[in-house]
């Protein structure tokens, strides 16, 4: 067994556009050739289908391992794995996977701080395009944006999305027609942030000064973006190396294996500065 499976059920649509899995999968590949494994990305069309992929890779012995992603609340691949006797690292809390291997991410931690970042900048009506909330790290950064809202006293608003080009258009135009409209917005990848920029500048509305934008993730889009966009830097390719290594030392046999990524670097950029104030 040469190969290492990561399934990822997103919308066929998504993975080719979006840089977060394309640094990520980069990473991975850099971590596992070290032990000349290869990664085996299958894009399946739902979690059904992707337990049917585990199941099927590991009654054929096709991979050495696989990668879990985008988990869920009770995610049944878990059963897979733990039943299966396959051996996996699952890309989120270990509170989430007991029993499995782990590499996290600070999700709470980040959302508390890009909320706190808004509110300095003195924003009282923060709206969000969530990813999918069926996800457990979309409800993790849920419960922080409600709770940072709460704590700092500002009003809070949400719409659920997919992390599409498409979804953060739909998303964006919901926020601007309700009734109330925020004057930032923090988006849960760059792709829909750099949609939503899209529709702000079709209606007319400046950036940062009507509505400011922030994005959860970094890319080049959002550095080349007019103005460019305010994001998390996560260090993709160490996030996919960090997965690689941790898989590959359950590999050798350790069981007990839980790495917390580093925090995310923000990065400060147009779309949130507040111009400067002329000097009487």
């Amino acid at each position: 067994m040469t190969s290492v499976g990561l399934c990822l059920h997103v919308p066929r649509r998504r993975v080719p556009m979006e840089p977060f899995w394309m640094d990520v999968i980069r990473g991975i590949e850099d971590g596992l050739a070290v032990k000349n494994l290869t990664l085996l990305v299958q894009v399946v069309q739902g979690i059904d289908d992707e337990v049917a992929t585990l199941e099927r890779w590991q009654r054929d012995g096709s991979v050495a391992g696989v990668i879990v992603a985008d988990l869920l609340p009770d995610d049944p691949r878990l059963t897979v794995v733990r039943e299966r006797g396959l051996s996996a690292v699952v890309m989120a809390g270990p509170e989430d996977a007991p029993g499995v291997a782990t590499v996290a991410a600070h999700n709470a931690e980040t959302m508390s701080q890009a909320i706190d970042y808004l509110a300095d900048a003195g924003h009282t009506v923060i709206a969000r395009v969530t990813g999918p909330q069926r996800y457990a790290h979309t409800q993790q950064r849920s419960e922080s944006f409600e709770r940072s809202g709460e704590r700092l006293g500002i009003r809070t608003l949400s719409v659920e999305s997919d992390f599409t080009s498409t979804g953060g258009t739909w998303a964006t135009g919901e926020l601007l027609d309700g009734a109330e409209t925020p004057t930032a917005v923090l988006y849960d990848n760059d792709v829909m942030a750099l949609a939503g920029l899209e529709v702000l500048n079709s209606r007319g509305l400046s950036v940062p000064g009507d509505v400011a934008i922030m994005a959860w993730d970094d890319s080049v889009h959002c550095q080349l973006a007019s103005p460019p966009l305010t994001a998390f830097n996560h260090d993709l390719q160490r996030m996919g190396l960090t997965v690689a290594d941790a898989l590959l030392r359950v590999l050798d046999g350790d069981t007990t294996v839980h790495e917390q990524l580093a925090p995310p670097r923000l990065v400060e950029r147009e779309s949130t500065r507040a111009p400067e104030q002329d000097v009487a």
